[in-house]
């Protein structure tokens, strides 16, 4: 297995978490048009609700490349950044190991 990834933790103002989340998740339209872009998610902890974690899975490093440049990171790099109380920081990493969905239920 070689499939890419990224990690972007991001750290919001005390308090304004679910707004950090609404922000980033407001770029799915977009990521939705990239197909090379295979898994996207936007994560908020359950115990620490200001910390919001981005996770997103790649064909190739080619489609890496044009998702941290495309629309949607735009879109969140103009919105998010105020409201932090950190820059986020970009963990490009490898998929070690991975269950895939049954195809039963939904999520």
């Amino acid at each position: 297995m070689n499939e890419l990834a990224a990690v972007i933790p991001f750290r919001a103002r005390t308090g304004s978490g679910e707004e950090v989340a609404r922000l980033i998740a407001d770029a799915l339209p977009h990521v939705e048009t990239e197909a090379g872009t295979t898994t996207w998610l936007v994560l908020r902890s359950e115990a620490d609700p200001d910390l919001i974690f981005l996770v997103d899975l790649f064909a190739d490093p080619e489609s890496r490349d044009a998702h941290m440049s495309g629309q949607a990171a735009k879109l969140i790099l103009a919105s998010v950044p105020p409201l932090l109380a950190e820059p986020p920081s970009i963990h490009p990493a490898t998929v070690v190991a991975r269950k895939l969905a049954s195809g039963k239920g939904k999520m």
